[in-house]
């Protein structure tokens, strides 16, 4: 059995060719669906274990997988809400501009990211891209992270379309 995701005129030559080639003599079902492009539950246990896996490693700043999490927001989500929404540069500049100079900087980016970037919004796309920069980056600096394929996630998702 294929399943082919329609999202490129390769796969789309490739569907047709298929199609083409197939006989019409009732063997072969094809079936048109929509794709859930939403985050999976896999990608989201798989980033929580990343945070407690990062937390207990003692690299970093952060000693539980919240303020792992929240960190990883501002370093991962954020850049790819800033690439791909309309409204979040928006509202990230104009918050920028409100606190800037203050003494509280560092605690207002920091509340900024716990309540205002959320990695519940990103699609599976997103989120695989996610994944692999917070795997990336905290592999590079020594973590011992688990490996994804064993967890059922596959980080390069649609990764030629970036």
């Amino acid at each position: 059995m294929n399943t082919i995701i329609l999202d490129s005129e390769r796969q789309r030559t490739f569907c047709e060719t298929m199609l083409k080639e197939s006989k019409i003599d009732g063997s072969k079902t094809v079936i048109f669906k929509n794709t859930d492009s939403s985050s999976t539950a896999r990608q989201r246990n798989l980033q929580w274990k990343w945070n407690g896996e990062v937390a207990m490693s003692g690299l970093g700043q952060d000693d539980d997988k919240t303020a792992v999490h929240i960190r990883a927001k501002m370093m991962f989500a954020h850049p790819i809400l800033m690439r791909d929404d309309e409204v979040y540069p928006i509202l990230y500049d104009t918050f920028k501009k409100a606190v800037k100079g203050s003494d509280s900087y560092a605690l207002y980016i920091k509340e900024f990211a716990d309540q205002y970037i959320s990695t519940e919004r990103l699609t599976k796309q997103q989120r695989s891209e996610y994944l692999r920069e917070f795997q990336m980056y905290w592999t590079g600096k020594g973590a011992n992270l688990s490996d994804p394929s064993m967890q059922g996630v596959d980080l390069n998702f649609n990764k030629e379309k970036q």
